[in-house]
């Protein structure tokens, strides 16, 4: 078997110290009070059908915003958001950021640039807009505890940077008239803006989720959107949690290398004046030596105050087959081997800052082999994972209570043959 080296972000004393001080630092927050209920890369658009859409609601029109706060696609064009306004007047939000990896390297930006994860010229002209509040009756007893009735805020991703970088000037490209626009971070406050311009202050009840690239966004900016309104705020990051980890063939251009060059490309930085995409809290951890790490879920999510809950799988198929072994499949048994050594991997790296009894964060862990989950019909411990999230929110489980994580091999060691995972 061809060994993997894991890079483990919780491997040092001193990052280990830094844990303990940041989550000493969150505010205790009562739960139940929070509702009132290498260019040549695969792009995952999965939009995994996470929340729940009120069926007597039309797809919201997609709304082009002005360019004089400096947001801006990835060619230029105007940022855009799809609003779901509420039909009821509920003050529950939720806001949900796009995925669609990453372009890392300049080329790879070019040409996503010229589509519809880099420009709003090729945007939908409506999406849905899944609800992640819960219903304010939800008993534990109910399947589908989500409430289809919020206003539901979806932001597109425009930029390749999970809403983070910030250059000032366009980047001209070498031979060429065209030039790439790296305003991500720029393009989420636009948004936020945008949001509080119809009723985003009144606002009790918010969560902020995203799926694959936008499970990152929801990691990195959480802690912005709950810092913009007096709301009780939780995050759901979904398929987020990317690990820092070697490739099979052990390359060069793994994924932490790639992470490296995008933080340094689109000129990620840190601070709180709406042109910066880090968290000041992160760069005291790794300071001038390894700040990308802060662009990355595993290192920077001990400085995250807010509560979340994480939705995602041990046996992440975009992360086997984008990260690990850069194809579809895998052929043999010491690739096979490297994938369940991948899952385990996944729990060194996700367990030591999150199962702890002090920790005020949750998450459901499933071995279903997939990136698109079907969550709504992944059990674990006799409830969905809906059901569990449901639990958490409300304050009936907490501390290592908080996660249900499926311990055995690759799509329950052959017990899920449902619907969305992908045979192993």
């Amino acid at each position: 078997m061809k060994k993997c080296r894991i890079i483990n972000p919780l491997q040092s004393q001193h990052f280990q110290e830094k844990i303990v001080r940041s989550l000493m630092k969150k505010p205790t927050v009562r739960l139940a009070a929070i509702f009132g209920s290498v260019s040549a890369v695969s792009i995952p658009q999965i939009d995994s059908g996470i929340g729940v859409v009120s069926p007597d609601t039309e797809a919201p029109s997609l709304t082009l915003l002005p360019q004089d706060d400096g947001s801006a696609c990835l060619d230029g064009s105007p940022y855009g958001v799809y609003f779901q306004k509420s039909a009821t007047k509920s003050t529950k939000w939720t806001i949900f950021l796009q995925g669609g990896g990453w372009c890392y390297d300049e080329a790879g930006c070019l040409e996503r640039s010229k589509g519809s994860l880099g420009s709003s010229t090729q945007f939908a002209e409506t999406k849905g807009c899944g609800c992640m509040n819960l219903k304010d009756d939800a008993s534990p007893d109910d399947l589908s505890p989500l409430d289809d009735e919020c206003n539901c805020l979806y932001l597109p991703y425009g930029d390749g940077a999970s809403f983070s970088g910030y250059l000032a000037e366009p980047l001209e490209m070498p031979g060429t008239e065209e030039k790439i626009y790296f305003r991500g971070i720029r393009n989420l406050y636009a948004g936020l803006a945008f949001a509080k311009e119809n009723g985003f202050d009144d606002a009790t009840d918010v969560v902020v989720t995203g799926d694959s690239a936008g499970g990152l966004s929801t990691f990195l900016h959480t802690d912005k959107i709950a810092a913009m309104t007096e709301a009780q705020v939780i995050g759901a990051p979904v398929v987020g949690y990317f690990l820092d980890h070697d490739d099979y063939n052990h390359t060069d251009a793994n994924y932490t290398a790639q992470m490296k060059y995008i933080y340094s490309m689109q000129n990620l930085t840190f601070g709180s004046d709406g042109y910066s995409g880090l968290t000041p809290a992160c760069q005291e951890a790794f300071g001038d030596d390894s700040p990308h790490y802060c662009f990355m879920s595993p290192h920077m999510h001990p400085y995250i105050s807010t509560p979340y809950y994480v939705f995602n799988s041990r046996f992440d198929s975009w992360q086997l087959n984008s990260e690990l072994l850069h194809k579809d499949t895998w052929d043999n048994d010491d690739e096979k081997e490297a994938v369940l050594q991948y899952g385990e991997d996944f729990l060194e790296q996700f367990e030591p800052g999150h199962v702890e009894d002090w920790s005020i964060n949750g998450g459901f862990i499933t071995t279903c082999v997939c990136h698109g989950c079907p969550w709504p019909n992944l059990f674990l411990e006799g409830l969905n994972s809906y059901q569990h999230y449901r639990n958490w929110v409300v304050g009936e489980t907490g501390g290592k209570d908080s996660y249900q994580i499926d311990r055995r091999p690759p799509n329950g060691n052959g017990t899920l043959t449902i619907n969305g995972c992908d045979a192993f």
